[in-house]
């Protein structure tokens, strides 16, 4: 397991303060996505990454991963997200150090991330 990432407040809010996230339907997408900035790590072949989080849906997740450049399409990614079980996922599309996750399971197996997610929809 990885580490508590001890990121301070102000660190987290600037950060924050650049991710134009809405918690609105975005056209032509099969989930709503739902703002979520937090810390968070990610391994890539055996390497871990910090990552900040920009949005969250029912199927992926975007997020700024720090130290890591671009990665190939569906590069597998495991994601430790708060102290839930990891998740993995996919590279759908990157840009500089922003990535959109695609989740290789339904989030019904994850049942943290299915009650996050919720959480998130009906706030």
């Amino acid at each position: 397991m990885f580490p508590t990432i001890k990121w301070g407040y102000g660190m987290l809010q600037a950060l924050s303060n650049t991710i134009q996230a809405h918690n609105a339907v975005f056209e032509g997408r099969k989930h709503e996505r739902f703002e979520l900035a937090e810390a968070c790590e990610i391994s890539r072949w055996g390497k871990k990454y910090h990552a900040i989080t920009r949005n969250i849906s029912r199927g992926g997740i975007c997020l700024d991963i720090i130290g890591m450049g671009s990665t190939t399409f569906d590069a597998e990614l495991t994601i430790w997200l708060r102290n839930y079980k990891p998740i993995t996922a996919v590279a759908r599309w990157s840009h500089k150090r922003t990535f959109g996750l695609k989740f290789n399971d339904p989030i019904e197996t994850n049942p943290e991330v299915r009650a996050l997610v919720e959480r998130l929809e009906f706030s």
